[in-house]
């Protein structure tokens, strides 16, 4: 600092010191003062709750000590694993899940329920567990992750509940990262502590007298790491897990015959007049076992149907012999219920995608396959794979997943629905199991779907057939985990009625030419996958709606593709190596509606290049009058044609950024993968004229997620932008822009304009606003705003103006740091009263490297002692809130 002529002022230095110490006695009075309820608890990221939603649930009176012991064991800090077991379909998922809601941000401050099943996934249960922290994990390898994880758990200033449901083996712990080493310190024990030293809560104040201030008794221990909740069926297995030590375990058992009974005739929907349906549903319900699954599977299969189907139905039940089976017949039983041909099919293909399979890919499947009557575009094939979802889980035989765009399957019920399409299409389906001959000639020829999904073929390799008559075969899904297997050219000869052909993973010198001969194929998906040579003999399957080379390993397209007119949809995303795409390619395949190629570096021709180039011209895609949905990295603006074609997109992810400037911060990721459906990102090093580009801005009226970087003229946001107030956007991004001024300043307008009604998260990096918004706003403008997140915000004196603050009422989450001239949160205006400053939905406040902070806001006219009067947390905030204050 000296080299730059500056030289800091002992008087400065020696008043700040003083205004240290003073921050430290009066945080010293506040924390003797204080009461426990005024402490705060951090309930997690909002965003996931949706994992324990239990629409469904019911309590009921035979469960309510198991309920309540599982409490004791979970606020007993000498308890670290926890175990929780009984038959399938009994309901543990459903009850754990009520447990979790309660116990979340009281006794745990983040909760992680992830599913395990038959197979785990280590990658994906990492992967889960970071999203649920906010965590990136960027290592490679499954124990790079694991350490990361690891160390995160192991934090003793969180309290984290880990839940992993449907486990049906063993999981290897330290593969995952979950820490299983004992808690050192259980016992509530408890030493005096200077609280002069607590480094959470910091507030500037002066003379303060500081004759009562005395030392504070703190608690020492709290469970350090983490707590784990396992549930499965077998208590063999949850004691083999922890080697039958450091584990309770807790039995939930059925219903009795009184709550059976009631549960039937409530999810049956029958009314008091209906006597007949209600003495069947009393025996049929005492069939179920107790079993809340099969009672609300039967129940729904039987919810609208005639006297004579509930009187079949019990007869049936009457020559079963069933106990633990129960849940599986149920299942068969609302299968054959289903009046629906196209419900039926799609039930069967759920169950053979595995769990928390992504709907677009069964969009994909049902393109394929072609089953669905009456559809002919992808729009179409979604909205009517979208109203098939929704009935299958009507009828409990789907369940939601993690995310809104993913389904799964409970594992009993995929069982039964495999064992279905086994018996009735002829299916041979195998995952994650040895394969140590194929089946004979006879069950071949038979066979419509074989699907080997991550199988040791090993055994079998030497005598991998060079062909295999299937004459009927319609899918063929081959999961690849051997590098070094390679199909034999003539394998496909004998699967001429082939409809959809899968193969991941798998390492090709070149494509099998025996691929030609698939001339009814509709779906190619060569995903992840090294495909050396020549690409070409794809052109001629020409009845193809589907290609996908997704992760795989492709340096360029062929010309050949332009013959496929009829495909549909298009994936080249994650080719990390295609530069190369011929010219007029696009421009050929005049069925396309749906173009993937996100993360593949396309070198795109500029417009002002000759056609000599060879390379494919954007301006190709105005060629293709069905597109409707376009996935896309651009790295440079003049690559951009004139006439965009961008206003008819339904659905779009545009990024234009250069492809190695992938944004670093955690955020910003987390949104470029959100599920939203019309995504934009603005990101070039040196920036553009935004208002040069007239077709881009036409995005912005039905934008969703949208993340704008270096813009060089424009400075508010809405009235440069997008005048009707982005009636659409959900999530708004600012990064490295020294232009933008606000999102809105409608200040000196005479009329309240509608601003944002649907955004819910606003992130400012690095970005010289003088304020973010201000002015007259309609009582709509920012109703749904949950988070704001500022970081290196250096112009910034405050985040709100207090007759704004009515429109935050929706606020969870504020986070700022590294805003150096940053004063107060709220600003006061005129007659503002403190009192009408509330934020009743927040539940985390981070505020961080705020060197300026004075308080939360200041009053007109007080010194800056009075600012700080005591008022309780819960007249500010309506809930317990995390604040994470360090000036």
């Amino acid at each position: 600092m000296c080299s730059i002529n500056y030289l800091p002022k002992p008087g400065i230095r020696y008043r700040l010191s003083r205004t240290v110490n003073d921050i430290s006695k009066r945080v010293n009075v506040l924390l003797q003062n204080a009461k426990h309820d005024d402490f705060s608890h951090w309930l997690g990221p909002p965003s996931f709750d949706a994992d324990f939603d239990n629409i469904r649930y019911e309590s009921f009176a035979s469960r309510n000590q198991t309920t309540d012991d599982i409490m004791k064991a979970l606020a007993d800090s000498n308890v670290g694993v926890i175990g929780v077991y009984g038959w399938s379909g009994v309901g543990k998922t459903s009850l754990i899940k009520e447990v979790a809601k309660q116990v979340k941000g009281n006794m745990f401050d983040v909760v992680i329920m992830v599913n395990i099943t038959s197979h785990p996934d280590i990658r994906s249960i990492q992967g889960q567990i970071a999203d649920r922290f906010g965590m990136k994990l960027e290592e490679e390898s499954e124990s790079g992750r694991a350490a990361h994880i690891r160390e995160r758990l192991k934090n003793w200033k969180e309290k984290t509940l880990i839940i992993l449901d449907d486990m049906r083996v063993k999981l290897d712990f330290n593969m995952v990262g979950i820490p299983l080493e004992n808690n050192d310190n259980n016992q509530m024990n408890h030493k005096k502590k200077n609280p002069s030293t607590h480094p959470n809560y910091l507030i500037k104040t002066e003379g303060f007298d500081t004759s009562s201030l005395m030392n504070v008794e703190e608690p020492l221990a709290r469970y350090k790491g983490c707590k784990i909740l396992m549930i499965s069926d077998s208590e063999q297995l949850l004691l083999s897990q922890m080697n039958g030590k450091d584990i309770q375990t807790f039995r939930v058992g059925a219903l009795t015959e009184e709550e059976a009974e009631m549960m039937f005739m409530t999810m049956a929907e029958l009314g008091d007049e209906q006597f007949t349906f209600k003495k069947l549903a009393a025996k049929i319900a005492k069939k179920c076992k107790g079993l809340p699954m099969t009672i609300v599977t039967t129940a729904n299969a039987l919810k609208t149907k005639s006297l004579s189907v509930w009187e079949d139905m019990y007869r049936q039940l009457e020559r079963q012999n069933l106990t633990a089976t129960m849940p599986e017949f149920s299942t068969k039983l609302s299968y054959e219920l289903i009046e629906n041909e196209e419900l039926k099919h799609t039930f069967l293909v759920c169950a053979s995608m595995g769990h928390d399979a992504l709907i677009t890919d069964l969009v994909r499947y049902c393109i394929g396959l072609g089953f669905l009557q009456g559809i002919h575009t992808v729009r179409e094939a979604r909205d009517r794979v979208h109203v098939l979802i929704g009935k299958l889980k009507e009828l409990s035989l789907l369940a939601d997943s993690f995310s809104s765009d993913r389904f799964t399957m409970q594992d009993i019920t995929r069982a039964a629905a495999l064992s279905i399409a086994s018996q009735q299409m002829h299916s041979f389906a195998l995952t994650k199991q040895k394969l140590d001959e194929w089946p004979d000639k006879d069950k071949l020829r038979r066979y419509t779907v074989i699907s080997l999904q991550h199988c040791d073929i090993t055994h079998i390799m030497k005598k991998f057939p060079r062909s295999i008559n299937c004459s009927r075969l319609k899918v063929f899904h081959f999961d690849n985990k051997d590098p070094h297997l390679e199909i034999p050219h003539n394998f496909f000869n004998g699967m001429k009625e082939l409809r959809v052909l899968i193969l991941i993973g798998v390492r090709q010198s070149s494509l099998p030419s025996s691929i030609k001969c698939l001339q009814n194929l509709r779906m190619l998906c060569l995903e992840g996958c090294k495909l050396g040579g020549d690409l070409s003999i794809i052109g001629d399957l020409e009845t193809l709606r589907v290609l996908s080379l997704s992760g795989s390993d492709v340096n360029y397209l062929p010309i050949q593709l332009r013959q496929l007119t009829k495909l549909q949809i298009f994936d080249i995303s994650n080719c990390f190596k295609l530069e190369e795409i011929p010219a007029e390619m696009f421009s050929s395949l005049t069925s396309l509606e749906e173009l993937y190629a996100g993360n593949s570096p396309i070198q795109w021709k500029d417009e002002g290049e000759g056609n000599q180039s060879g390379k494919a011209s954007l301006s190709e895609l105005r060629q293709l009058d069905q597109l409707t949905t376009l996935v896309i990295q651009i790295q440079k603006i003049t690559v951009l044609p004139n006439n965009l074609f961008f206003d008819k997109l339904d659905r779009y992810k545009i990024i234009i950024r250069e492809y190695l400037n992938a944004y670093s911060v955690w955020d910003f990721k987390m949104l470029e993968m959100s599920e939203a459906s019309r995504y934009l990102a603005l990101q070039l090093e040196n920036g553009f004229h935004i208002h040069q580009q007239k077709e881009i801005k036409i995005l912005f009226g039905r934008v969703e997620n949208l993340l704008l970087g270096q813009l060089k003229d424009v400075e508010d946001i809405f009235y440069e932008l997008n005048y009707e107030g982005f009636p659409y956007l959900k999530y708004l991004s600012i990064v490295s822009n020294s232009k933008v001024k606000s999102i809105i300043n409608s200040k000196n307008k005479k009329h309240p304009e509608k601003a944002y009604p649907k955004l819910e998260s606003l992130f400012l990096y690095e970005v010289q606003m003088e304020h973010i918004c201000r002015g007259q706003l309609t009582n709509d403008s920012f109703c749904k705003l949950k988070i704001i997140k500022l970081e290196i915000c250096g112009q910034l004196k405050n985040v709100f103006f207090s007759s704004m603050i009515k429109h935050f009422s929706a606020l969870e989450t504020i986070e700022v740091s590294k805003c150096n001239s940053l004063k107060e949160i709220v600003t006061l205006e005129g007659d503002s009263n403190r009192d009408e400053i509330k934020f009743p939905e927040l539940r985390s406040l981070a505020l961080q490297s705020l060197s300026e902070f004075i308080g939360f806001y200041i009053m007109d006219g007080a010194s800056i002692g009075e600012q700080v009067q005591n008022r309780k947390p819960n007249e500010l905030f309506d809930k317990k809130v995390c604040s994470k204050l360090s000036y």
